[in-house]
């Protein structure tokens, strides 16, 4: 038994650790930041919301329940993929979807709005499949810090609280 509770922790420590080194490591989004996010997304029922790194799916489960958009969240961290799968069953969220995998490799074609709190430097290496995947007229929200070599249609500023980037593709 012993042994098996080893592998099992092992296993879930090294899930945590390859998504935080692929990404950014599992920091949420402030809860106060919430209606934030909701106002400057402006998500109507016919959106498709992506979360690009959900951890355990408080953004994507909150703007599906506000929203009635349909929400995909995507999370390479198996701890925090099972969290959101949870928060989003617990929630009875039927249009809301998370997906465990990759960032670089999800789909975001279909994505009128995709939302992002993840390292600067992964900011800059995700911009390229953003700009050849995401249609125009499409948003893109990035959390505390710009994306590199875009320029934010607003940004977010409160006193205290990080920034709100969005962009218009």
């Amino acid at each position: 038994m012993f042994w098996f509770l080893l592998i099992v922790a092992l296993v879930l420590l090294f899930s945590f650790a390859y998504a935080a080194v692929s990404g950014a490591p599992w920091v949420p989004t402030w809860k106060q930041d919430i209606d934030r996010l909701e106002k400057l997304l402006a998500l109507r029922p016919t959106d498709t919301f992506i979360e690009l790194g959900c951890g355990d799916g408080r953004v994507t489960c909150e703007m599906a329940k506000r929203t009635g958009a349909t929400c995909i969240g995507v999370e390479l961290s198996l701890v925090q993929f099972v969290a959101a799968q949870l928060r989003r069953i617990l929630n009875g969220l039927r249009e809301t979807y998370i997906v465990f995998g990759n960032i670089f490799s999800a789909n975001i074609s279909n994505a009128s709005v995709v939302y992002m709190f993840l390292m600067p430097e992964t900011y800059e290496k995700i911009r390229p499949k953003l700009e050849a995947e995401m249609k125009k007229g499409s948003r893109v929200v990035a959390y505390v810090w710009p994306i590199p070599g875009w320029e934010p249609a607003k940004i977010d500023t409160q006193e205290g609280r990080p920034n709100l980037y969005l962009y218009v593709r």
